[in-house]
């Protein structure tokens, strides 16, 4: 995937259409999932509907192979989305529900994800080095063939009994609302890290490389986190460590906002353990409590439509909006103000969960 929007301007398309088939994406995968999530949690059917989006996901991959046109494009990106989007969210609850059986450790079995986003960005960087951008589609293809017999393996019993679960919309309890509202304002505050920073470290005058040795070592900062997250949550409640994120959060920002030192500034982003690993692992086991078990799908559905797809689409038109008026380190600065204003219903959600 970090390799898509190459593959689009290989195919000629301007800056405001490949904006467009790639923003669309967080949106219509984390809708679709409500929808999904609703029908999973009514008729306990997740494993079934697992299967079929893995399955439905490889042939949505299939006319990449053949279509050019933006609007031909634009129509098969829409459909990978609205299939793949449930995946994540019933993915999650799966695992709330089994895992006792499956170690006890979320964070253990949470950093595969990422392990394999790093495999895939470097096994896919030489192919597409000697192949051109073209290769894209087939690695996508190549990725999605053999995710529906994988997820067939997933253990087929749900949490609760048939028929007993409302729509995931009406479970918005003061507590879930605070969360949602706390999540929301988190992704809202990343997108400049998301989507400009490249445009930062460029603007500052620091070597090509630096974008990417500064992501590669997020993500490995990001690993590191889950795989000793578990001794972090023992010891800290979960809605206590999301404060503790939001104020580190906030520093990371601005810091990243005032320093102009190369080593500096990629240090302070290894910080993203912190402003997504933590707050993710803190979030899942709080939604384990916060939302009724045979709701469970619903409410991973809920969190990922609301933090990364609305908080996170609304994060980045803000960065964009911003980035060429005030420029990057005075966008940064804002969204460390952002990220402390998430502390407002971060405490509100802190002392709703210890009444």
């Amino acid at each position: 995937m970090p390799y898509f929007p190459l593959y689009l301007d290989h195919l000629g398309y301007v800056g405001w259409q490949i904006g467009a088939i790639v923003g669309l994406q967080p949106m219509l995968r984390w809708t679709s999932a409500l929808g999904w999530a609703h029908v999973a949690d009514r008729w306990r059917v997740r494993r079934r509907l697992l299967v079929l989006a893995g399955l439905c996901g490889a042939l949505a991959v299939l006319p990449l192979l053949a279509v050019r046109r933006f609007a031909a494009v634009a129509a098969v990106s829409m459909a990978i989305g609205l299939v793949h989007g449930p995946i994540i969210p019933m993915l999650d609850a799966t695992v709330i529900d089994h895992l006792p059986r499956l170690g006890g450790d979320y964070g253990r079995l949470r950093l595969w994800g990422s392990v394999a986003f790093v495999v895939g960005a470097l096994a896919s960087a030489p192919l597409v080095g000697r192949f051109s951008s073209a290769v894209v589609p087939v690695l996508l293809l190549l990725a999605a063939l053999p995710l529906a017999p994988a997820l067939a393996r997933l253990p087929r019993e749900q949490a609760a009994l048939a028929g007993r679960s409302p729509a995931a919309w009406t479970l918005l309890t003061p507590p879930l609302r605070a969360f949602l509202t706390t999540a929301f304002l988190l992704q809202v505050s990343s997108g400049a890290w998301t989507g400009f920073f490249a445009v930062h470290t460029t603007s500052l005058g620091f070597p090509d490389t630096v974008p990417g040795l500064t992501w590669g070592l997020a993500v490995i900062a990001e690993i590191a986190l889950f795989f000793w997250g578990a001794r972090l949550v023992e010891r800290m409640a979960p809605s206590q460590l999301i404060v503790v994120v939001l104020v580190l959060t906030a520093v990371r920002w601005a810091l990243t906002a005032v320093t102009r030192s190369a080593p500096v500034v990629v240090a302070l982003q290894t910080g993203h353990a912190i402003t997504f690993s933590a707050f993710h692992l803190a979030s899942i086991l709080l939604l384990s409590r916060l939302v009724p078990a045979e709701n469970r799908t619903g409410g991973q559905a809920l969190y990922g439509g609301i933090a990364f797809g609305l908080g996170g689409a609304t994060g980045l038109a803000l960065a964009g909006a911003l980035v060429d008026r005030i420029g990057t380190s005075r966008v940064f600065a804002l969204e460390a103000v952002i990220a402390l204003g998430a502390l407002v219903p971060a405490v509100r959600l802190r002392r709703l969960v210890a009444a």
